[in-house]
């Protein structure tokens, strides 16, 4: 059986720490370069998403903006449509109007 001096073990006992020591250090560098990579992926996305929801809202206001303007044009023809028929009938009403005026002023004057 192979035994091992009391200053081989010590010097062993500090190679083992000496490793786990550079073990835990390489560890945290790790640790530390994946937190960063993840950040950094975790804000890249953030971006991303925040430029397609602008670019969505935009599609949406933009489509919004044209359904309102088609609902305003609509809007606008039929009340033209509208001033259009009471102007023809308020000038039908006029010569109506003139016509009755005349008669009764015609039959006030023979009269």
């Amino acid at each position: 059986m192979f035994r091992m001096s009391k200053e081989e073990t010590l010097q062993k006992i500090k190679q083992v720490e000496a490793q786990i020591r550079t073990m835990k250090e390489e560890a945290e560098r790790e640790r530390e370069s994946t937190l960063r990579n993840a950040r950094r992926e975790a804000l890249e996305l953030t971006e991303q998403f925040q430029e397609q929801a602008e670019a969505r809202y935009r599609e949406i206001v933009s489509a919004a903006e044209a359904q309102i303007e088609s609902e305003r044009e609509k809007l606008l023809a039929a009340a033209r449509e509208d001033a259009a028929r009471m102007t023809g009938q308020g000038k039908a009403n006029v010569d109506r109007a003139v016509d009755l005026v005349l008669g009764k002023f015609r039959g006030a004057i023979r009269a």
